[in-house]
């Protein structure tokens, strides 16, 4: 019984470790103005907008998930400033090299300078991707700062893992 016990104990244990693999992931990028954004004021204090806003970034470090280079980002948020304090959440999608696709959200707080100068933190997760990205999940965080005219800039960090090829897929 013990033996029965023990041995069913290893055999999960052997097959969850690869399932829960995480591969290290990093990357930066750098963003100019929003190519879309529409701003509305929302009135109940100075200072106190609603943003919505769409954009593409380029790679200065590029991303490597599963041997494949990140090569085009693009975004869109929402963002609440009230004051020098800011929120955002939104979502992005990343093309790699091969025109797979890593799908992302993100949501974070940033404060911003009477000079303009933004400084912000937040945590991303990805939701899914396409072809060898198909099943795509983890998660990081990000550090941003940038200035109304010269753009931002966002150093990201984090893990990821890929479903195991299944016993199908090897044999074809």
């Amino acid at each position: 019984m013990k033996c029965k016990s023990l041995c069913l104990a290893v055999l999960l244990a052997g097959l969850a470790g690869p399932a829960l693999a995480q591969t290290p992931v990093s990357g930066t990028i750098k963003c100019p103005k929003s190519d879309d954004s529409k701003t509305v004021d929302v009135r109940d204090q100075a200072g106190h907008v609603l943003i919505l806003e769409k954009g593409s970034c380029s790679w200065s470090v590029p991303s490597e998930i599963a041997g494949l280079k990140s090569t085009a980002y693009t975004g869109a948020d929402t963002v609440e400033v009230a004051g020098a304090k800011s929120q955002a959440r939104g979502y992005a999608v990343m093309t790699m090299d091969n025109g797979d696709k890593a799908y992302a959200r993100f949501q974070g707080t940033g404060t911003t300078t009477k000079e303009g100068t933004l400084t912000g933190e937040g945590t991303w997760s990805y939701t899914g991707g396409t072809g060898k990205l198909k099943g795509l999940k983890g998660k990081g965080t990000y550090k941003i700062s940038g200035t109304p005219d010269a753009g931002s800039e966002a150093q990201l960090e984090g893990e990821y893992s890929l479903p195991e090829p299944s016993a199908t897929a090897n044999k074809k």
